[in-house]
């Protein structure tokens, strides 16, 4: 299957996901959220989701808000399901190339654990959920992240930025 290219960058904001071949790169920022790649050698063909929370406080009692929660990728749980249907259309899960990234210490807190750290363990969860080693993982620390997926080849650029806590 040849899946055309094109030379464009797509920039995924929080609460967004995108999986194909429509575009070169695919772009986001990251702090306390976290961003999940996945790409498939063979194919060329990739995606990534970013997400602010763990899970949707969605009641999925009613239809309504089942489709709600589905659409609503600022929470993990429906992002990365979103993103495993996408790349179950194009093979198993295991032929992917993972990665995680993301989860840093962007604000203060009192509990016992911050939003980054429950967005970690959530992908975490999910990973070993759905039986997947990832390829790679750049998670934690208090800094933030620039993060570029080149869709041809898998590449992922990342870069760090030390938060400015003055």
């Amino acid at each position: 299957m040849t899946i055309p290219q094109s030379q464009e960058l797509y920039s995924i904001h929080p609460g967004e996901w995108y999986f194909g071949a429509d575009y070169a790169r695919l772009h986001t920022l990251l702090g306390s959220c976290v961003a999940l790649t996945a790409w498939h050698p063979e194919l060329k063909i990739g995606g990534l989701c970013h997400y602010l929370l763990p899970a949707s406080p969605y009641d999925r009692a009613t239809p309504e808000n089942q489709l709600r929660a589905l659409s609503d990728g600022r929470y993990a749980d429906n992002a990365l399901g979103a993103m495993k249907a996408a790349m179950l259309r194009y093979g198993e899960l295991k032929e992917f190339h993972i990665a995680v990234f993301g989860g840093g210490d962007m604000f203060s807190y009192s509990g016992t654990t911050s939003i980054g750290f429950d967005n970690i363990a959530y992908a975490r969860q999910w990973l070993v959920k759905e039986r997947l080693q990832p390829y790679r993982v750049d998670v934690g620390g208090a800094i933030s992240r620039s993060l570029t997926l080149v869709i041809a080849t898998g590449e992922i650029h990342v870069k760090h930025y030390e938060m400015n806590n003055g």
